[in-house]
């Protein structure tokens, strides 16, 4: 059988979610639009089961996985995750696997070669030859026109994964070359088309589908694996991509599983038990994960940052630029970091911005109680007032969150229930702009000063700060915003970038906490894995199994 003709052979099951707007009922299914592979005979399974089982490696994921075949609507770190083992974009940013002083520039991915397009705005793309899609088909330009100008179509169900890219059209020079025309300059385009709003999906494929909701189970992508099943609420399983033209050569990993399990202590016990091979540690598992046998621990650089999102719409206090600031001084950032960073207190934000594009004149806000009250006092809430509940959306939001409702209290700004939401909870209050105050591990992967204060654009639908409609300052940010995202110039950008900064430390619309480094616990027998610094981009093709 010919590569072109090759068909893949995938399960869905969805269990019955409780509590959550959109409960799947219970069934099986096999997708309709996919042709089926014929097969294997069960004693043959069981035969080569063992061997599988050998060079299977078994990844935790904390949050719930809702979509695996459209990486555009992908919403969670986990789901981000999957979509990497199974996606790729035109072009990487940069490898986590270098020394920490050269993380930086972008890599070839799907395309090997980029550059402007003197006298327009335009970029120029080669790529990839010899890539095909798990389902043989060949990737070529056509691909990449799909995949990106189906996210700017009138009525895309995007979300805010893509919007901020000026993008007009693309134009096919040939099979492996094209130029993607903008509406504007874009100096940051090929670090944009590193997110997964510009992963690039099989056309022929997405198109038989249809309808978008139905891609959400049924990925074709280049990516190193490809699906074998989907449980829902548990775990998603994907085989070795053979044809895959990046594998790193010591890599022999056969079968990659995704394990949802919420809790990080059981995850850990999974660890020590030697039935799943990474996790991500929280701080105060990791002196238990180092004392395990049969455990290794890393802990990575990171460009996570941890933030409350502050809704000036639900809380009429948080509208006064004076209450964000003292919520902001009456957090001791030095003992929140000495209880959950290993005490690094360089990892301190000063506000959205990642190093190194931070503002070098301004500082963290420093710990001021005094100085909290006499501006909450300022602002007429001198008894200080009450947040009825911060909404978590990821596990390693839980406790920041929690200290800093403790630390609040001591100014009179009482919270009622810090909580953690389910998933499909978190999609549909972030599309209605409705999440309570709001703690939120924010992800920085391209790293540029405009992909990192995208997080306060109004045009950011998972925003919920409202801070557009109440901030004086919102406009005199956006204006600066547009001119920093089309400008080409060093100097220009820096000045933009600085400026942006100081308003966003004036008039905060997020509580800035630090850093959040990445503790992973690993069975030893895991080698080739290097922890990214955005918690995204894992590279999937170097990870092996130690013989």
């Amino acid at each position: 059988m010919s590569k072109r003709n090759r068909s893949l052979n995938y399960k869905v099951i969805h269990t019955t979610r409780q509590n959550t707007p959109n409960s799947l009922e219970t069934t099986m299914k096999m997708p309709s639009k996919i042709i089926r592979r014929a097969l294997l005979p069960s004693l043959a399974l069981t035969a080569i089961a063992s061997a599988v089982q050998a060079n299977t490696v078994t990844y935790v994921l904390y949050e719930t996985i809702d979509v695996i075949g459209d990486p555009v609507m992908n919403v969670n770190y986990s789901e981000q995750m999957v979509s990497k083992a199974l996606f790729e974009p035109l072009v990487w940013d940069f490898d986590a696997r270098a020394p920490e002083g050269e993380r930086s520039g972008l890599r070839p991915a799907l395309a090997t070669e980029w550059e402007p397009v003197e006298g327009e705005n335009a970029w120029r793309f080669k790529l990839r030859e010899g890539v095909t899609f798990h389902n043989g088909e060949p990737f070529t330009a056509a691909a990449v026109k799909y995949s990106i100008e189906r996210v700017h179509e009138e009525g895309f169900p995007s979300g805010d994964k893509f919007l901020d890219v000026p993008i007009d059209h693309v134009e096919i020079v040939n099979d492996h070359e094209v130029i993607i025309h903008t509406t504007e300059p874009a100096p940051i385009l090929p670090s944009q088309l590193s997110r997964n709003g510009a992963f690039i999906m099989e056309p022929g494929h997405y198109q038989a589908i249809g309808e978008i909701d139905d891609m959400r189970f049924q990925p074709m992508g280049t990516g190193p694996f490809s699906l074998n099943e989907y449980r829902a609420d548990d775990r998603v399983i994907l085989d070795r991509h053979d044809d895959y033209w990046g594998w790193h050569d010591n890599s022999n990993v056969e079968q990659l599983v995704f394990r949802n399990i919420p809790e990080e202590s059981t995850a850990l016990a999974e660890l020590i038990d030697g039935n799943v091979d990474i996790i991500r540690l929280r701080p105060d598992l990791v002196d238990s994960a180092e004392n395990a046998d049969g455990v290794t621990t890393i802990v990575g650089p990171s460009l996570v940052r941890g933030m409350l999102g502050l809704n000036m719409d639900m809380y009429e206090e948080l509208r006064d630029p004076r209450v964000r600031q003292a919520l902001n001084y009456a957090i001791n950032r030095e003992e929140m970091i000495d209880a959950l960073a290993f005490g690094n207190q360089d990892l301190q934000m000063v506000n959205v911005v990642n190093p190194p594009n931070v503002n070098p004149d301004l500082e963290p806000y420093p710990f001021d109680l005094e100085k909290a009250m006499e501006l909450l006092a300022e602002a007429g809430y001198p008894q200080g007032f009450t947040i009825d509940t911060i909404d978590v959306m990821t596990p390693e939001s839980f406790n920041y969150a929690e200290i800093a409702a403790a630390y609040w209290s001591a100014i009179g700004v009482n919270v009622g229930e810090v909580r953690q939401l389910d998933w499909s909870v978190v999609r549909e209050r972030w599309a209605q702009r409705t999440l309570s105050v709001h703690a939120f591990a924010w992800s920085a992967a391209e790293n540029t000063p405009e992909t990192d204060m995208w997080a306060v654009h109004d045009g950011r639908q998972t925003n919920s700060t409202h801070w557009a409609t109440y901030s004086d300052r919102y406009q005199e940010w956006e204006e600066m915003y547009e001119e920093l995202s089309s400008t080409i110039d060093e100097h220009r950008r820096q000045e933009l970038n600085y400026a942006m900064q100081e308003i966003l430390h004036e008039d905060p619309p997020w509580l800035y906490t630090y850093l959040m480094p990445i503790p992973m616990g690993l069975n030893e027998r895991i080698g080739g894995y290097y922890p990214h610094p955005s918690m995204l981009l894992e590279d999937w093709a170097s990870i092996y199994v130690k013989e």
